[in-house]
């Protein structure tokens, strides 16, 4: 990934927006295969998150790339 820093904070308020919707989706797939108690399930929704949000500010358009190269088994 290449790094493709925020122009403005509207770009980067988008950005992790999006990363943190992605972020819900990933918490969701490894939530319903491994059926976490409440508090997992928590904190794998609040740790997906905050990687994904972190990760599409930090490396923009590069991680989206890679991020749907990754989910295109789905």
């Amino acid at each position: 990934m290449h790094e493709d820093p925020p122009r403005d904070t509207e770009e980067r308020n988008v950005r992790m927006g999006c990363g943190t919707l992605l972020g819900l989706f990933v918490a969701g797939l490894i939530g319903f295969q491994t059926y976490p108690s409440w508090a997992a399930w928590a904190l794998l929704c609040i740790v997906c998150v905050i990687i994904c949000a972190w990760l599409a500010v930090r490396f923009g358009d590069g991680f989206w790339y890679k991020a749907l190269e990754l989910l295109r088994w789905w």
